[in-house]
């Protein structure tokens, strides 16, 4: 295993940029700006996109707002059904009990 880590430390060390480097990085970087000067539009079709994925975002969660609350409606209806069948049952036993 030591010749692996030996390998990873070789592949990892640090190593200095060529003659030039950053003189290239920064000729690069200063040709694509007029780029995205002619662009403007891109800027609005990216904040469009952007509040769409938040009115979508807003929809999913207010699907699931109204899944919760239909879930509960139905869990309250039914404990509402099964403490009316055992009153029933108690008013039954209780009439047995008087007769």
């Amino acid at each position: 295993m030591s010749r692996l880590d030996d390998e990873l430390r070789q592949a990892l060390r640090p190593a200095a940029p060529s003659d030039g480097f950053a003189e290239r990085v920064l000729a690069r970087a200063a040709a694509r700006q007029p780029n995205a000067v002619r662009r403007p539009g891109l800027r609005w079709v990216a904040a469009a996109a952007a509040i769409l994925a938040l009115f979508v975002v807003w929809l999913d969660r207010e699907h699931d707002r109204k899944v919760a609350t239909e879930s509960a409606k139905e869990q309250v209806v039914l404990a509402l059904r099964i403490t009316a069948e055992k009153l029933q049952l108690v008013r039954e036993k209780v009439q047995q009990v008087n007769q």
